[in-house]
């Protein structure tokens, strides 16, 4: 099934090669029932919590005093919300400028989670897009990349899944988070990419 995704809209950067990983997940839930878990994304990882969430389960209720979505807020521990629509689609850009080692192997990266609608389903897609320097040496860190995005991706996809489907069933609770145990400084993406302290944080600009 054929999707449009708003950072494909961007222009290209010049002298990079471009790339792009898109992973979907089919979802028995409404569009309504899937964003939710993607706005707490500014929370927790919903993949592997020991490497990147300090060890700490991701929360599987509403966060009822979650802020409201807000351009330039911290995304994914390694991003900023770019861009997003309501039970539509959030996008993210990485932390820029990129940090070393990194910076020898990509300029610039985005990613986007979009929900399409199909009957009675949904699919769900996280499109990663990045611009990689020339070189040998680029194309084996892309590679590496690859495989350890797919398993993160299909671990936290997986996860979306069974808590909007759990949603629709009614075996959701809702509840307040106590943002003093939230480190949005940790875990490996922000280890390895971000390394910035004092980011904007679920405020935003």
């Amino acid at each position: 099934m054929k999707t449009e995704f708003f950072i494909d809209s961007l222009p290209d950067i010049s002298g990079t090669d471009c790339r792009e990983l898109i992973r979907h997940i089919e979802i028995c839930a409404a569009a309504s029932e899937i964003f939710v878990w993607l706005k707490q994304l500014r929370i927790a990882p919903y993949s592997f919590d020991l490497l990147d969430n300090r060890g700490r389960k991701s929360p599987e209720f509403l966060i009822e005093n979650l802020p409201p979505l807000k351009c330039g807020s911290h995304f994914l521990l390694a991003f900023h919300i770019y861009g997003f629509e309501e039970n539509k689609y959030i996008a993210g850009r990485f932390c820029v400028p990129v940090n070393p080692p990194v910076n020898r192997f990509i300029r610039e990266m985005l990613i986007e989670y979009r929900i399409q609608e199909s009957g009675l389903n949904s699919i769900l897609w996280c499109k990663i897009k990045g611009w990689y320097n020339h070189g040998l040496e680029t194309k084996g860190f892309f590679r590496v990349f690859s495989i350890v995005n797919l398993i993160m991706t299909k671990k936290q996809l997986g996860k979306i899944r069974k808590l909007s489907e759990m949603l629709r069933a009614g075996k959701v609770k809702t509840g307040l988070y106590d943002f003093k145990n939230h480190y949005p400084e940790s875990g490996l993406l922000w280890w390895l990419f971000c390394r910035r302290k004092n980011c904007k944080g679920l405020t935003g600009l």
